[in-house]
Formats: C-alpha cells, sequence, structure tokens
C-alpha cells in the first residue's frame, strides 16, 4: 500500500485551503453561486464480484471552508463513506482512500474546481505561495540533501519556460503540482508546521 503522505490530494487540498483562507483575509472574493463540488472517483463497490456502485472523493467550499469527504454512491453503511473533514487537517485527510483515485487526473480536476470559484488570480497565486513558506520550517533541506531557502525557489527549479501566468489554466496546474510535492517533501522530514 503506498505511503497516504505522499498522495497529491494529501498534500495539495491543505494548501488550497490554507490559501483560501489568506485570500479572503486580504480582501480576495470568490464567485457568488451555490456549492461547487469536485468529485473524484475513487473505485468501484463491489460485492460478490459484482460491481454495484461507485466510491468517490467529494471536495467543496462551504461556510468559508473546504470540506473533504469520501461516499459510497450504492450503500450508506459502506465503510468508504466518512464525515466531512475539514480540507485544512492533512492528518484526517490521509484515512480517505486516495489509492483508488486517478492521481494523473487530480491536478487538472483540482484546477478546473478552483477556476469554476472565480478568485482574483494574482491575488490568490501569491496566497499560494505565502502559505507554502509559512507552513513550512524554512530553510527547507529534502530527504534527498537539496535546501530551498523559500518556496519560490523550489517553484523555480524545472519550471517549464513556456508556462506564464497569461495561461492560467497551464499556470495553475504547474503551480498546484509543485505546491504538492513542497508539502510532501517538508512532511517527510518533518518540517511541515501544524497550526
Amino acid at each position: 500500500m503506498p505511503n497516504p503522505d505522499t498522495y497529491y490530494g494529501v498534500n495539495t487540498i491543505p494548501a488550497v485551503a490554507w490559501a483560501l483562507d489568506l485570500y479572503r483575509e486580504h480582501g480576495g472574493r470568490l464567485k457568488d453561486q451555490r456549492v461547487v463540488e469536485l468529485i473524484l472517483p475513487a473505485g468501484q463497490h463491489k460485492q460478490m464480484m459484482r460491481s454495484l456502485g461507485n466510491h468517490e472523493i467529494a471536495v467543496w467550499l462551504s461556510d468559508n471552508t473546504v470540506w473533504v469527504r469520501a461516499r459510497c454512491t450504492h450503500s450508506k453503511n459502506c465503510r468508504t463513506n466518512s464525515e466531512r473533514i475539514d480540507g485544512r487537517d492533512r492528518e484526517r485527510l490521509k484515512a480517505l482512500p486516495w489509492d483508488e483515485t486517478d492521481q494523473r487526473a487530480f491536478f487538472p480536476a483540482m484546477r478546473k474546481w478552483l477556476m469554476r470559484l472565480e478568485p482574483d488570480f494574482v491575488l490568490f497565486v501569491r496566497a499560494l505561495n505565502t502559505v507554502c513558506n509559512r507552513r513550512v520550517r524554512l530553510p527547507l533541506t529534502t530527504k534527498y540533501g537539496k535546501t530551498f531557502n523559500e518556496f519560490n525557489e523550489y517553484r523555480s527549479t524545472r519550471w517549464p519556460k513556456d508556462v506564464t501566468p497569461q495561461d492560467k489554466d497551464r499556470f495553475l496546474e504547474a503551480l498546484l503540482l509543485r505546491v504538492a510535492f513542497w508539502i510532501g517533501a517538508a512532511a517527510e522530514v518533518g518540517a511541515l508546521l501544524a497550526d
């Protein structure tokens, strides 16, 4: 079984939740609309080798909080079902069935979800950069011995030259990928700071 510390959702969702908190503290607004859910397929509900329903992980924003829960579309008694979890709680997120999700599809889905919230792009990116620095003990020395003084230095390493802020979708997706690896690298060496 893979290490839950390596799942993209476990490392990205808390950073996004922290960034949205900071974003709102500095006057950032989100689109005023009904709850927008991000649904991540997380396998099938099977009994006697038959698929009866789907398992999924839902992410949504409500009352200025990012919430996450696992659910089964077939049975309320399925052990996959979970209570809603505050997206800031990385430790509790680890218990969800991330191993059944398509990790490659995570970042495009997360980017689409964030863009549907219609944040001020520049302010949100700044908030994401800021929480990546605030939530990690700096300088960060990874388990491979590389030292980074701040997140932007880590983010800039091997950053594709053709990905610019003008292409918001590609830029945000590339940034979220690096956020996931940054938070995961900090967690591996005990440099991730708690609330």
